[in-house]
Formats: C-alpha cells, structure tokens, sequence
C-alpha cells in the first residue's frame, strides 16, 4: 500500500476526515494554532463543479454558528452569503398566513443561508493556510487505534495506510470514525432514522409571487410540511418532508400525475410558483434525517468526534450546523486552556458537550411536533404571544428558551431547563386566559415572582 507521510512525532499533527461545514472549520481553527492538518473527504471537490444539487436542506445561521466563525476570523467574508429571517410565515390551507416573529426586535433575526455555497466557501479559506493538506475521493475504511494508522481507498481502487497522530471525526451522521471505533469497542453509538425524509423544491423568486420577503415560510399539515427558505437572488428554496411509505409519502407519489395532485391539494397558493414541482420531486434524490448518539466521543488522546458525527440532530431547530461549529469554537477554547494536551482537552470536551447536545436534540424534536402541528393550535399561538409580552414586561428576568437559543450561547442545556420552566408559567396563565386580551397581568405579576425564585435554583 501506497501512504501518506506525516511526522508523527509532531505533537502539532492532526487528521480530520471530513471536509464539511464543520471539518473545515476545525481545520480553519487548528492551522490558526499553527497546526499541521490533513482532510480526507470520500466525496469530490466541490469548488469543481461536484455539489450535493438537489439534496440539501437550506441551513439557518444563528447566534452559535456566527460566534465561532469570528472567532475564526471569517465572519466578513461569509456575511454576504446570508439572508436575513425575521419571522415565521404559516400558511395554511386556505391561504391564511399568520407571522411569528423570532426575535425580541426586528433586528433579532437568524439567517438562511446555502450549505454547498457556505461549504465552498469555508473549503476557500481553510486552503488559504499552506499547513492544510487535502485529500478528496479518499474514503475511510477503518482505524486501527493500535498502531494509529488509517486505511483509505481512494476513487481509482488503490489503499493506502495513513499514520495519524490526532484524528477527528468530522464526517457526519454515517461516520466511519464512529463506526469503526463502535467495532473495535471503544465507544457506544446508534444512529435512528426519523421516519419522514426531505426533497428540495425550488420555488420561483418572491418578487413574482405573494411570499414575504426575509421570512421562514411554513405549510404545515398533518402528516406532512413544505418549509420554504429564502435566498440571496429573491427565490425560495422549499424543502418537503414527507413520510417514507403510506399514504401521499415518497413511496406513494411515483408518477408526475401523482405529484402535481398533490402539490395542488396540499399547497394551493404557492403551487403556481414552483416551475418544475414534478421534475423536482422525481429527480431530486429523497434525504433522511437521524439521531446519532454516542459515548463517549474520544479515544484516549488520538481519536474525537465532532459534530454529527459525535451527536447528530434531526434539522427541526436550526441547530445541527450552529451545534457543530460550537464544537469547533469550545475545542479550540480548551485547547488554548489546556495548553494543547489532547489527553486533557478530549475528556474535557466530552464532559462539557454531551449534556448541551443532548439538550438540543430534545428540543430538536420538541420543535418538530412544534411546527408541524403546534403552529395550527390556537392555544399555542396564544402562548406565543404571550411569550411576547413576557418579554417586553419582564426584559431582563423573562427570555424565551428559543432566544436563548438562536440568538445566545447560553449553553443548550441551560436554555432547555428555562424551557421547562418557562412552559410551567405559561400553562398556569393561560388557564385563566384564552386571548391576549384577558391576560390579567397582576395575577402574572404574582407568578413572575415564583418564577424568579425557581430560575435561581437552575
């Protein structure tokens, strides 16, 4: 076998398989630290005209995932790719639309943004430093932690062997990093498929059709959802979650027919504007979407997983890729804190994580029952505005969870357990209350002080 040299004995040597969002962002953190890094990535360069077309979710960038790009100092060259999102846009199925701001202000907003245009952008700026080495069409197939090698195949057939002296998981909720220390023993891990999977349909520019500009727009219904994102040229890219089998699921709409049917039942104000919704639907590959947990993320000091490889979320919050930059912006933070000893940092890492992420893929799955049925409730609109007031009256004792969320870095788990009491104060008044206007708000004034009282407790 053929192989790739490295100086193992340089403790400044580290190994990333996976050239995604988040392993470029670690090697963009880790060659600021002066870093050797070598990325070995199973697909084509995507700077090449080889893109994943058809088959990615839009992304929203929030607080997290704006945080750990400027601290990787390439915030500004990525700002131009992002479009503001201030508000839900839910459209139901006589065309009412109901808005639902995310933030506290107008200028509180998360923001869509293009995985493969943010992937080749990240792909630009980790090349810009000559110590990151790349290694595309390169696919892992298994470690062997004994000897600390890596044995690749490349897309002609020919293996090699790689010596690593760190290497980190970045590579997604199918890991090989995972899986091959899952086989060897050294960590726990399972990967559950959620039972709905995704197709991308483009919907035409917004200038040409009724949808608000700068919004997230949602058709939720009742045993599926069309979301629609916004993009830099005033299109909308709509991602369809459907169930995989049963009635009007991927395995049942099989024929042009089907899908226009459907389309015009499901989403009648907004199936004018999709220009091809069959071809789309019949030619665009169908996603799915999973939960990976695992335990732990490391192996002694030689082995870390990160992002979905390590704690992988069904994408209902926003929070997969702002979670996996987190990971890049706190790895880097221990490392400066530990002085780069990874038998320190590893561990650390783990510890300070697992409960986060966790957390965030609870709520992840929270907000799905959330916006698929949830926004069609009339008693959960109320609460949202509720939620609202609560935080235009109480501003520095009442913030939502999801402000917490997308426009913090409180840690996720922190957020969740506001979450819970939050969700406690709610119930209570709106037993007493089913419009906003009947809110009495020195009854609210009462609960605001047992509510003070338990959140310091948290």
């Amino acid at each position: 076998m053929g192989g790739c040299p490295v100086n193992v004995n340089s403790m400044r040597n580290v190994s990333i398989i996976g050239a995604g969002l988040v392993g470029c962002l670690a090697a963009i953190y880790l060659a600021r630290r002066g870093y050797e890094v070598n990325i070995f990535e199973s697909r084509s360069d995507s700077r090449a005209g080889c893109t994943d077309t058809g088959r990615s979710i839009n992304l929203a960038m929030s607080c997290r995932g704006i945080t750990a790009l400027a601290e990787a100092g390439i915030l500004s060259v990525l700002e131009k790719l992002m479009v503001p999102m201030r508000a839900r846009a839910i459209h139901d199925e006589n065309g009412r639309i109901k808005y639902q701001a995310f933030g506290r202000t107008h200028d509180e907003h998360i923001n869509a943004i293009q995985r493969n245009d943010l992937n080749r952008l990240l792909l630009d700026e980790a090349g810009k430093f000559p110590s990151v080495h790349w290694h595309f069409d390169t696919t892992l197939l298994s470690l062997d932690v004994s000897k600390k090698t890596a044995h690749f195949r490349r897309r002609d057939g020919s293996e090699f062997l790689h010596a690593y002296r760190h290497v980190i998981g970045a590579d997604g909720a199918a890991s090989q990093v995972r899986d091959s220390l899952q086989r060897q023993g050294l960590i726990g891990a399972s990967r559950t498929f959620f039972p709905h999977g995704y197709k991308e349909i483009t919907i035409a520019g917004a200038a040409s059709t009724h949808l608000a500009r700068e919004h997230l727009h949602l058709w939720p219904r009742t045993s599926f959802l069309l979301l629609g994102n916004p993009n830099l040229d005033s299109s909308v890219t709509g991602s369809l979650f459907l169930p995989m089998d049963g009635q009007n699921s991927f395995a049942d709409l099989d024929s042009e027919p089907r899908v226009r049917a459907f389309f015009e039942q499901a989403f009648p104000d907004v199936f004018p504007a999709m220009p091809d919704v069959a071809g789309d639907f019949l030619d665009h590959p169908t996603g799915r979407m999973s939960t990976v947990k695992s335990s732990p993320w490391y192996y002694d000091d030689q082995c870390l997983l990160i992002g979905d490889a390590a704690h992988g979320l069904i994408p209902f919050f926003g929070q997969g890729m702002n979670s996996g930059f987190e990971d890049c912006r706190i790895l880097n933070e221990l490392l400066d804190r530990h002085h780069d000893d990874w038998w320190q940092v590893m561990p650390a890492f783990y510890r300070l994580r697992k409960p986060d992420t966790d957390a965030v893929s609870e709520m992840s799955m929270a907000n799905y029952h959330e916006i698929q049925t949830g926004i069609l409730d009339e008693h959960f609109n109320l609460k949202k505005q509720l939620e609202q007031n609560l935080m235009r009256r109480y501003a520095t004792r009442y913030v939502s969870k999801h402000v917490l969320v997308m426009f913090s870095n409180t840690p996720y788990a922190v957020a969740l357990a506001h979450g819970r009491l939050q969700s406690k104060l709610l119930d209570s008044i709106c037993r007493q209350a089913g419009r906003i206007e009947d809110v009495d708000w020195l009854r609210v004034d009462a609960l605001m002080q047992e509510y003070d009282k338990e959140l310091a407790l948290l």
